[in-house]
């Protein structure tokens, strides 16, 4: 019987909820929205987002919070794409074959890949019926897809078709026409050599992507609800630094190595301000050692040469270490 990797696990069902939430989203509509300068978004609340704070009640609050802040920039990053890639190409894709997995749709198209061809996993492309183009009446069978595998001249996508999700709830999705016409349109098109349909690279969501899961491991850390409701107590007289319980302290004496510890014993003194900088070979261990600097969950708090305000709270995504 076959091993089962919960953490694979955990990564893939964060990837699927990602990819729910983004591939439903509209096009047109986000560009519409990023050149409305005067939209009023007030407190925010009509985005669904909600205030940062120093601290969270448990995880479902701390989620609540910066969840909704990480779409808004997936969104600003699909807009500022857009930009970077006005040069961009379509280029006119075959749907080769096209199966259905936990409710997503995946397409295999073949096009014609030129030499330098720079879509890769975790891009994000634009698939519609008819190009867009100046002058001419805005396409109506349009949706994202999300580039998985490339081989060749073909290309394995994601696209979610059911419906748009409601904000960030995965469990409540509204019908789309849109896609309702895309998912028939691909369904036609399969293995049909004189029919096919456009595809337009956006932008890449790999870096967003880990981000992403690195919010969402919060769930599975040890100590999260202490990390959650730290408070920050004045030092008495004699007592600079801060301390934690024995367990968690033990926990990270046992998970970490001599460089990484002697960042966390810094950190944790009461000095102004402490900079500890992240430098990696490479991304083979990116989201370990985040979830390790997650568990810690040490706030910088003090004043930076460029900002005189103060870092408060226990903000995890914050924390910083050295790796050798």
């Amino acid at each position: 019987m076959a091993v089962v990797d919960k953490k694979l696990l955990e990564e893939e069902a964060c990837i699927l909820r990602f990819c729910k939430v983004v591939l439903g989203w509209d096009y047109v509509r986000l560009l519409k929205e990023s050149k409305n300068d005067s939209r009023n978004i007030g407190d925010g609340s009509a985005l669904g987002l909600n205030k940062v704070k120093d601290r969270y009640t448990d995880v479902n609050d701390y989620l609540a919070t910066f969840e909704p802040l990480l779409f808004e920039e997936v969104k600003a990053q699909i807009v500022q794409g857009r930009d970077e890639e006005e040069m961009a190409e379509w280029k006119f894709a075959i749907v080769r074959e096209c199966s259905e997995t936990d409710g997503f749709s995946i397409p295999v198209v073949g096009y014609k890949a030129e030499e330098g061809e720079s879509i890769s996993q975790n891009d994000l492309l634009l698939l519609s019926r008819t190009k867009f183009q100046e002058g001419t009446r805005l396409p109506t069978t349009y949706a994202f897809a999300l580039a998985e595998h490339r081989q060749g001249d073909l290309l394995r996508l994601r696209m979610w078709l059911h419906g748009e999700v409601k904000q960030i709830n995965t469990d409540e999705v509204l019908p789309c026409p849109r896609l309702s016409s895309v998912h028939s349109l691909i369904s036609k098109l399969v293995n049909d050599p004189n029919r096919g349909l456009y595809i337009l690279k956006i932008c890449s969501l790999s870096t967003i992507v880990r981000e992403y899961i690195g919010l969402r491991s919060i769930v599975s850390l040890p100590f999260k609800d202490l990390i959650l409701k730290a408070t920050d107590s004045s030092p008495g007289i004699g007592e600079q630094s801060w301390k934690i319980p024995r367990p968690l302290m033990e926990f990270i004496e046992t998970n970490h190595n001599e460089s990484q510890l002697a960042a966390i014993y810094a950190s944790l003194s009461r000095t102004a301000f402490v900079l500890i900088q992240v430098i990696f070979k490479d991304q083979t261990g990116f989201q370990t050692m985040i979830q390790n600097l997650r568990t810690i969950g040490l706030p910088p708090i003090g004043r930076s040469r460029e900002d005189s305000g103060h870092l408060q709270g226990p903000q995890p995504m914050a924390v910083a270490s050295l790796l050798k």
